[in-house]
């Protein structure tokens, strides 16, 4: 600013010796020759674009996964270039510290612009604090626009109204060894029928199915969840999710029995873990010792690290459904980008979520990390994506939140221990389930 300011002192110092020059100067001097000293003022009248520069906002942005605030800090600046308001990372290495860190300034006057959490059941408590700014304005216009699954922002709506916007959705898939499919002629199952006869056509080749596991303790609900909605349908399982139904409700048994049936035939098994390429899991797959896995489409880079190609190595499908009935669905998780109601910077930051939703930022940030874009219109990354985001699409298929946000989390702790002792001890399926649903009640009746 002193720079700015001494050329203007030495502009005006310039214009008051030019005027008594023109006072002294003989009376036949045409005044127009002093013009030109009057035209350098112009300068001035150009600070315009440097005022607009210096107005540039940084917000912060907290989340809990390091090794994605390179590509974090790059939106932040794509964000400062297309709308004047941009943000860098906060980087929180523990989830735990993370956690402790945003509810610890939530409710005070430094609460955080911008940040991450998740979905669901578990960003409640922070809605019913007051402590999460309403985005439902934001939403509206890509909903009218039909860029955004209505199920997406159900993932994030409490009362009506919207509290997150996806920070990254993963849809949940069977991923399949597609040189093995080839080999021995299989396709992937358009529907049950053919899914049952593709698992018995691999058990007569002496290959398992299809891996399950509860190594993580939370890996134990992909199995039941696929059940309940395959045999159910969405409408079923949602309740469930809100203590509509009991988890003793025949509906559950007959999924549960179906599962206790797979396990007995062998389609499924629980000999195997996953996680990295040193995990048990990816040597069989490669190997094609098991030929399938249920899981969310995170996992594309699991397999990638492992040296697998998608669309070559690697394929994925959407598990159809046992009643054809039952409305194409499948179960995604979302991680949403929260603004934070007591934050100085609020309304920026809602401007920040609003680019953030759109078409060229879901672009960019799919492109850099290889997720499958939230956003319909923008485009999939990885060949494996586009082809069950084309399902997606053509079927107008539901979008349903899996397990792990859509029920009360103290439900869910007991769920995944129970459910996996039935995965060892399919018999003591009714044991499980009134475990399970004695736990459902007390949450239920507290809330």
């Amino acid at each position: 600013m002193k720079s700015h300011k001494s050329i203007f002192c030495l502009i005006a110092a310039i214009l008051v010796l030019s005027m008594v020059l023109a006072a002294c100067a003989p009376a036949q001097e045409p005044v127009a020759e002093e013009e030109p000293v009057a035209e350098e003022a112009a300068p001035e009248e150009e600070a315009a674009p440097e005022e607009e520069a210096a107005e540039l906002v940084m917000l912060e942005l907290y989340h809990d996964k390091p090794s994605w605030a390179d590509n974090t800090d790059a939106m932040g600046q794509s964000s400062a270039d297309a709308i004047g308001t941009g943000f860098v990372t906060v980087r929180n290495e523990d989830p735990t510290t993370f956690q402790a860190t945003i509810r610890a300034s939530l409710s005070t006057e430094q609460a955080p612009d911008l940040h991450t959490w998740w979905s669901g059941y578990r960003m409640e408590d922070i809605v019913q604090s007051g402590s999460a700014a309403d985005l439902t304005n934001v939403w509206q216009k890509y909903l009218d626009a039909g860029e955004y699954s209505q199920g997406v922002a159900d993932a994030f709506t409490f009362d009506g109204k919207i509290y997150g916007a996806p920070f990254n959705l993963a849809l949940w898939v069977v991923y399949y060894n597609k040189p093995l499919f080839e080999e021995h002629g299989l396709t992937p199952p358009a529907t049950w029928e053919e899914f049952v006869a593709l698992n018995e056509s691999l058990l007569e080749l002496g290959i398992t199915p299809m891996s399950q596991t509860f190594i993580d303790r939370w890996q134990a609900f992909i199995v039941f969840e696929e059940m309940i909605l395959r045999t159910q349908g969405p409408e079923f399982y949602n309740q469930l999710m809100r203590g509509e139904v009991k988890y003793t409700d025949p509906g559950v048994v007959e999924a549960l029995e179906l599962w206790a049936s797979w396990m007995e035939m062998g389609y499924l098994t629980n000999d195997y873990a996953f996680g990295t390429a040193t995990d048990t899991f990816l040597p069989a797959f490669q190997a094609g010792e098991v030929a399938m896995l249920p899981i969310g489409d995170w996992y594309s880079a699991t397999f990638v690290g492992a040296g697998l190609e998608p669309g070559v190595d690697f394929d994925a499908f959407v598990m159809p459904n046992m009643d054809a009935s039952l409305p194409p669905a499948l179960f995604f998780e979302a991680s949403p980008l929260m603004v934070g109601e007591n934050s100085p910077n609020k309304e920026a930051a809602i401007e920040v979520v609003d680019w953030w939703m759109s078409v060229d930022a879901q672009n960019e940030w799919s492109d850099a990390m290889g997720f499958s874009p939230p956003n319909s219109q923008s485009d999939n990354p990885s060949v494996v994506g586009q082809n069950v985001q084309g399902w997606v699409n053509d079927n107008s298929a539901e979008m349903v939140l899996r397990y792990w946000e859509a029920t009360p989390a103290d439900i869910v702790d007991v769920a995944v221990d129970e459910l996996s002792r039935f995965m060892l001890n399919p018999d003591e399926m009714m044991n499980v389930l009134e475990a399970i649903q004695v736990k459902a009640d007390q949450v239920w009746a507290e809330r």
